[in-house]
Protein backbone atom coordinates (compact mmCIF):
# COMPACT_ATOMS: atom_id res chain seq x y z
CA UNK A 1 0.00 0.00 0.00
CA UNK A 2 3.05 2.53 1.14
CA UNK A 3 4.37 2.13 -2.71
CA UNK A 4 0.97 2.62 -4.11
CA UNK A 5 0.69 -1.22 -5.66
CA UNK A 6 -2.13 -1.97 -3.76
CA UNK A 7 -5.38 0.54 -2.98
CA UNK A 8 -7.24 2.64 -5.09
CA UNK A 9 -5.76 3.95 -8.66
CA UNK A 10 -2.84 1.97 -8.44
CA UNK A 11 0.25 3.77 -10.21
CA UNK A 12 -2.30 6.11 -11.83
CA UNK A 13 -3.69 3.70 -13.78
CA UNK A 14 -7.56 3.78 -12.80
CA UNK A 15 -6.71 0.02 -10.76
CA UNK A 16 -8.14 -0.92 -7.62
CA UNK A 17 -7.07 -3.70 -5.36
CA UNK A 18 -7.40 -4.18 -1.75
CA UNK A 19 -5.91 -7.46 -0.56
CA UNK A 20 -6.05 -9.19 3.06
CA UNK A 21 -3.29 -11.41 3.86
CA UNK A 22 -4.19 -13.65 6.78
CA UNK A 23 -2.24 -16.46 8.31
CA UNK A 24 -3.09 -20.24 8.06
CA UNK A 25 -3.32 -23.01 10.19
CA UNK A 26 -0.05 -23.94 8.58
CA UNK A 27 -1.55 -27.52 7.93
CA UNK A 28 -1.03 -29.44 4.84
CA UNK A 29 -4.29 -29.78 4.27
CA UNK A 30 -4.96 -26.30 3.95
CA UNK A 31 -3.60 -26.15 0.85
CA UNK A 32 -6.83 -26.79 -0.47
CA UNK A 33 -8.93 -24.02 -1.28
CA UNK A 34 -12.07 -24.38 1.36
CA UNK A 35 -10.04 -26.05 4.31
CA UNK A 36 -8.03 -22.59 4.15
CA UNK A 37 -11.65 -20.87 4.48
CA UNK A 38 -12.65 -23.35 6.94
CA UNK A 39 -9.46 -22.52 8.83
CA UNK A 40 -9.83 -18.25 8.38
CA UNK A 41 -13.34 -19.10 9.78
CA UNK A 42 -12.12 -20.45 13.13
CA UNK A 43 -12.79 -23.88 12.26
CA UNK A 44 -10.94 -27.27 11.64
CA UNK A 45 -8.78 -26.73 8.31
CA UNK A 46 -11.01 -29.46 6.48
CA UNK A 47 -12.43 -29.73 3.17
CA UNK A 48 -15.76 -28.69 2.27
CA UNK A 49 -18.10 -30.20 0.02
CA UNK A 50 -18.63 -28.84 -3.50
CA UNK A 51 -20.34 -27.26 -5.01
CA UNK A 52 -20.87 -24.64 -3.55
CA UNK A 53 -17.64 -23.39 -4.66
CA UNK A 54 -16.18 -20.58 -2.50
CA UNK A 55 -16.25 -18.31 -5.84
CA UNK A 56 -20.45 -18.28 -5.21
CA UNK A 57 -19.96 -19.08 -1.61
CA UNK A 58 -16.51 -19.00 0.29
CA UNK A 59 -15.32 -17.07 3.67
CA UNK A 60 -18.68 -16.70 5.91
CA UNK A 61 -20.87 -17.42 2.99
CA UNK A 62 -19.56 -14.95 0.94
CA UNK A 63 -17.67 -15.13 -2.46
CA UNK A 64 -14.29 -15.40 -1.92
CA UNK A 65 -11.33 -16.10 -4.00
CA UNK A 66 -8.44 -17.84 -3.03
CA UNK A 67 -4.79 -17.53 -4.00
CA UNK A 68 -1.17 -17.84 -2.60
CA UNK A 69 0.96 -14.66 -1.92
CA UNK A 70 3.42 -16.12 -4.39
CA UNK A 71 0.30 -15.04 -7.25
CA UNK A 72 -0.49 -11.80 -5.27
CA UNK A 73 3.25 -11.27 -5.72
CA UNK A 74 3.14 -11.34 -9.90
CA UNK A 75 0.75 -8.27 -10.19
CA UNK A 76 2.85 -5.78 -9.49
CA UNK A 77 4.47 -6.87 -12.40
CA UNK A 78 1.39 -7.59 -14.53
CA UNK A 79 0.39 -3.99 -13.87
CA UNK A 80 3.66 -2.25 -14.51
CA UNK A 81 4.77 -4.01 -17.61
CA UNK A 82 0.97 -5.57 -19.02
CA UNK A 83 -0.23 -8.48 -19.58
CA UNK A 84 1.19 -9.28 -22.87
CA UNK A 85 4.81 -8.88 -21.35
CA UNK A 86 3.67 -11.62 -18.29
CA UNK A 87 2.79 -13.97 -20.69
CA UNK A 88 5.94 -14.02 -22.72
CA UNK A 89 7.59 -15.63 -19.55
CA UNK A 90 7.44 -19.46 -19.50
CA UNK A 91 5.38 -21.60 -21.86
CA UNK A 92 2.04 -20.28 -23.46
CA UNK A 93 -0.04 -23.04 -21.43
CA UNK A 94 1.26 -21.50 -18.21
CA UNK A 95 3.20 -18.17 -18.23
CA UNK A 96 5.21 -16.47 -15.90
CA UNK A 97 7.24 -17.10 -12.97
CA UNK A 98 7.19 -19.77 -10.34
CA UNK A 99 9.23 -19.96 -7.30
CA UNK A 100 10.71 -23.44 -6.84
CA UNK A 101 12.19 -24.53 -3.43
CA UNK A 102 15.00 -26.97 -3.69
CA UNK A 103 16.42 -28.70 -0.78
CA UNK A 104 17.97 -32.20 -0.26
CA UNK A 105 21.35 -33.86 -2.09
CA UNK A 106 21.96 -31.00 -4.56
CA UNK A 107 24.83 -28.51 -4.61
CA UNK A 108 23.14 -25.52 -4.05
CA UNK A 109 19.66 -25.64 -2.63
CA UNK A 110 17.35 -22.71 -2.53
CA UNK A 111 14.43 -20.90 -3.68
CA UNK A 112 14.76 -19.78 -7.33
CA UNK A 113 12.21 -18.24 -9.23
CA UNK A 114 11.86 -19.67 -13.14
CA UNK A 115 9.72 -19.47 -15.64
CA UNK A 116 6.99 -21.76 -15.13
CA UNK A 117 7.43 -24.87 -17.56
CA UNK A 118 11.48 -25.29 -16.34
CA UNK A 119 11.96 -29.03 -16.26
CA UNK A 120 13.24 -30.75 -13.13
CA UNK A 121 16.05 -31.62 -14.47
CA UNK A 122 17.80 -27.94 -15.70
CA UNK A 123 16.50 -26.88 -12.31
CA UNK A 124 18.72 -29.54 -10.50
CA UNK A 125 21.88 -29.39 -13.01
CA UNK A 126 21.98 -25.48 -14.40
CA UNK A 127 20.48 -24.11 -11.41
CA UNK A 128 21.53 -26.06 -8.11
CA UNK A 129 24.50 -27.32 -9.81
CA UNK A 130 23.86 -31.24 -10.03
CA UNK A 131 23.43 -33.15 -7.56
CA UNK A 132 25.96 -33.92 -4.76
CA UNK A 133 29.28 -36.51 -5.27
CA UNK A 134 27.65 -39.84 -5.08
CA UNK A 135 24.03 -39.23 -5.25
CA UNK A 136 22.41 -40.05 -8.59
CA UNK A 137 18.75 -38.88 -10.17
CA UNK A 138 15.98 -41.38 -9.55
CA UNK A 139 13.14 -39.23 -11.62
CA UNK A 140 13.05 -36.08 -13.29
Amino acid sequence: YDRGYLGNDIMSRHFRFNLTVHMGAGAYICGEETALIESLEGKRGQPRIKPPFPVNAGAWGKPTIINNVETFANIPYIVGEGAKAYAGIGNKDCPGPKLFSVSGCVNRPGVYELPMGTRLREIIYNHCGGLKEGRSLKGA
